[in-house]
């Protein structure tokens, strides 16, 4: 009878019960769930050599287990696996293809039929600022933040993200450097504006087969040029307009405030408006009108006014103006001439799916939580990030995470699911362990150090 192959743990030294570290979570450095997951976006293994493969694997595990994961946490948490330094190696070797890596994981995705974009779908484009305390880290300067009202230092991340209905994910990213941080680093031949970087990201995303049809972003990105691009790739869009844009109605130019201004009282109607993902409603007055902007063409555009700030908003991020008598007003427009008033701003109540879409990475997936000084680094992990987030809408699609929480809606219940899963599968591990060696000291020691009541589970 042949002797069973015994699985010896990565620990070197046995740490005190005073040193281990509270409230961590020990884990395996590969699940079947997450391997299938890669498995499936790199069927054709061009994509990733065995090595890369086994490093994301390890990395997306380790994401979303720990609390504020680092490379240097995962590695403490993984209970076996390569060394630190062969482990850290990987990391840095996987850096500067993570970016290239992402693009071919995101045309793999439209090969699931759970997850591929549908037409019928929407795609966001928006600013985020990834906050950071220092501006010794390359790409970091100090950019305009519609949440903070203010400055604020970090790195301008633009990001495209599809939402489908049961199903949303990012799909594209890039940051954006201002000249004087790229001349620090002597690198001032990469500069591009924002809105050119937006056009680039979003002809990537519309090569992709079944691209969304209508595009949502706020008025920074409503730019004459933009509109004219999507109009030549026969997209359609909802957005806020510039505030200094002119319009001809009924043959007379104006801008948009003196068009609010000479609308009828009796001309506002109660419109319902239903945000599709969150199913809240909310009742506006609002006004309509199709209008001509230059360069543009015909567009529609409604005005609603101001709600009762005790109100809920679902539109609370959106600028407001003023007109000359102190009337607050949002408008929005779009060149999709077949929406009414409410379906516009149902539509565009989806914008927001981007804005949460970072809060929940940054709540749960360590989003703002990257210290690599070089923009290699950066550009992994918000890889990396993306790609846990579309790992566990997969693996809720797939139903693989239902045992664990019947109720998977949110990001943070689609990721306690999964922890618990791990806690399933290193409790496993363990017990073939003692299995092995029955009185095996490092055995006893995991057992007494994880599974207390003080300790992790």
């Amino acid at each position: 009878m042949e002797k069973p192959t015994k699985i010896i743990p990565r620990f070197v030294t046995l740490k005190s019960k005073d040193s281990f570290p509270r409230n961590k979570m020990k884990i395996l450095d590969s699940h079947s769930i997450c391997r299938d997951f890669l498995k499936e976006l790199t069927r054709d293994r061009s994509i990733v050599t065995d090595r890369e493969f086994k490093t994301i694997e390890t990395l997306i595990n380790g994401i979303i287990t720990q609390e504020n994961p680092s490379p240097n946490k995962i590695h403490d948490e993984v209970v076996k696996g390569a060394s630190k330094r062969t482990f850290y190696r990987n990391i840095h070797r996987l850096a500067s293809q993570m970016p290239t890596m992402y693009s071919k994981f995101i045309s793999s995705v439209q090969e699931n039929t759970e997850l591929k974009m549908q037409k019928s779908g929407y795609l966001s484009i928006d600013e985020h600022i990834v906050p950071h305390s220092s501006q010794k880290m390359e790409g970091v300067d100090y950019f305009y933040s519609t949440t903070a009202n203010g400055q604020k230092l970090g790195h301008s991340l633009i990001t495209t993200h599809y939402f489908g209905g049961s199903v949303e994910y990012p799909v594209r990213f890039q940051f954006y450097r201002r000249k004087q941080e790229l001349e620090r680093w002597d690198k001032l031949d990469l500069y591009n504006k924002k809105n050119a970087i937006a056009r680039e990201q979003l002809g990537k995303v519309f090569a992709l087969p079944r691209s969304p049809k209508t595009i949502l972003m706020d008025s920074f990105f409503m730019t004459k040029d933009n509109c004219k691009f999507l109009q030549k790739h026969d997209k359609s869009y909802i957005s806020r307009p510039r505030r200094n844009w002119k319009c001809t109605y009924q043959h007379k130019k104006q801008s948009l405030t003196d068009l609010f201004e000479n609308i009828p009282e009796d001309e506002f109607t109660l419109t319902t408006v239903k945000n599709p993902k969150t199913k809240k409603t909310k009742q506006y007055l609002t006004a309509t009108r199709n209008v001509f902007f230059s360069k543009i063409g015909t567009h529609r555009v409604v005005f609603v006014k101001d709600p009762n700030p005790k109100e809920k908003d679902l539109f609370q991020n959106a600028e407001k103006s003023k007109s000359s008598k102190g009337v607050k007003f949002r408008v929005f427009v779009t060149n999709d001439m077949s929406l009414s008033a409410g379906e516009i701003l149902s539509i565009y109540s989806l914008r927001w799916t981007i804005e949460t879409g970072y809060r929940d990475m940054s709540q749960n997936l360590g989003l703002h939580g990257c210290k690599w000084r070089e923009l290699s680094g950066q550009y992994c992990f918000i890889g990396l990030t993306f790609l846990c987030y579309i790992f566990l809408v997969w693996a809720r699609q797939a139903s693989l995470l239902n045992r664990y929480n019947s109720s998977l809606k949110t990001l943070g219940e689609m990721r306690t699911a999964f922890r618990h899963y791990c806690q399933e599968e290193f409790s496993i591990w363990l017990s073939h362990i003692r299995k092995q060696c029955g009185t095996c000291p490092m055995a006893n020691w995991i057992h007494k150090h994880v599974f207390t009541e003080k300790g992790s589970y």
